[in-house]
């Protein structure tokens, strides 16, 4: 399983986890009527990228996510810190737009969670 990809949807996000490049992006927006059974698949691919690798890049770039897709986040977060080497050797780019700063701040509370190394980088700057 080299590549996962999930298409955006008017109420889920796009999803792409490269386990041959150790990257996760996660980009849109994250409303599901049910998040745990949306995130599922992805949870099991991480499970396979947990005994495989020393490293991950993840890229969050949500323009709006709901409390279960929170949890859902923060379990994935869980994941990563709970790892020993993935904890140290991975970090979060946490994309914010400069007028949302409810975003950024559940970045700043994931991070204080998680210990996980987290980049606010502007999405300004992606563009």
């Amino acid at each position: 399983m080299a590549r996962i990809e999930i298409e955006a949807t008017g109420s889920t996000p796009e999803i792409i986890l490269d386990t041959e490049e150790k990257t996760l992006q996660i980009k849109g927006i994250c409303t599901p009527e049910n998040p745990r059974l949306f995130f599922d698949p992805l949870f099991q691919a991480m499970e396979d990228v947990l005994k495989t690798s020393q490293k991950i890049t993840i890229e969050i770039c949500l323009d709006y996510f709901n409390t279960g897709s929170s949890k859902c986040l923060l379990n994935l977060f869980y994941m990563v810190s709970n790892h020993p080497t993935l904890k140290t050797n991975s970090e979060v780019n946490w994309v914010i737009e400069d007028s949302d700063p409810d975003i950024k701040e559940s970045g700043l509370l994931f991070e204080e969670i998680t210990g996980l190394k987290f980049n606010y980088l502007n999405n300004r700057r992606l563009s």
